[in-house]
């Protein structure tokens, strides 16, 4: 695709473009216009964000405080432009589950009062979520019916507080465990209540540590 060229149908992308028809702007007169003396850092800025839908957010901030009159329908073609990628991700995030259908196993996850480990590398070198968030669910239990899966997983999660003393080890306090299974999970407190299906996937972040 030539240098320039407009592929982006998000709504950001065409609301830019269609603000620069107004103005009779183009790409060049259109950054200096936002006071960028260095005209290839301005179309770096901006040029992402016509072409893909994304990029440097200050620039945007830029256009805004140059059209005043525009920066209401700036924002909401902003907006809409994030709800989109969000579901298309989570669209491609929902495909990658079902494609390890064959090799799966449900389990259940700890949750902490924070998502981001207290001490990452020690976390990574001792196991990762593998040895501290995660608890492994017998094929005993899983070949149950459902029903029945849901009310004997509370005694694995009991075993989970008694172990770390009501902690998710570099996490926090436990604030509630999830039952992930492939595409959906079941959310329960942090005292092993049931409390919903959620009807979306779940896996936890990766963590590794590599000794150089």
């Amino acid at each position: 695709m030539p240098k320039g060229a407009s592929s982006s149908r998000y709504p950001i992308s065409e609301f830019l473009r269609n603000l620069m028809e107004e103005l009779e702007k183009s790409r060049s007169e259109f950054v200096q216009a936002l006071g960028y003396r260095n005209l290839e850092r301005g179309l770096r800025r901006l040029e992402p964000w016509l072409d893909c839908g994304d990029g440097y957010h200050l620039v945007l901030k830029q256009i805004a405080a140059a059209y005043p009159g525009h920066a209401d329908d700036l924002q909401r073609a902003l907006s809409e432009t994030t709800a989109i990628k969000a579901a298309e991700a989570e669209a491609v995030f929902l495909e990658r589950c079902k494609a390890e259908d064959g090799w799966f196993t449900p389990y259940i996850h700890a949750e902490g009062e924070t998502t981001v480990p207290n001490g990452i590398c020690i976390f990574g070198i001792t196991g990762g979520h593998a040895r501290w968030t995660t608890v492994q669910v017998s094929q005993s239990i899983l070949e149950l019916p459902l029903e029945a899966q849901l009310a004997a997983l509370p005694d694995l999660m009991r075993w989970y507080l008694r172990k770390y003393r009501g902690q998710c080890p570099f996490f926090g306090a436990v604030m509630g465990f999830r039952f992930v299974r492939l595409v959906d999970y079941f959310q329960f407190d942090r005292h092993g209540v049931f409390l919903e299906n959620v009807q979306k996937p779940f896996r936890c972040g990766q963590c590794s540590v590599q000794l150089l």
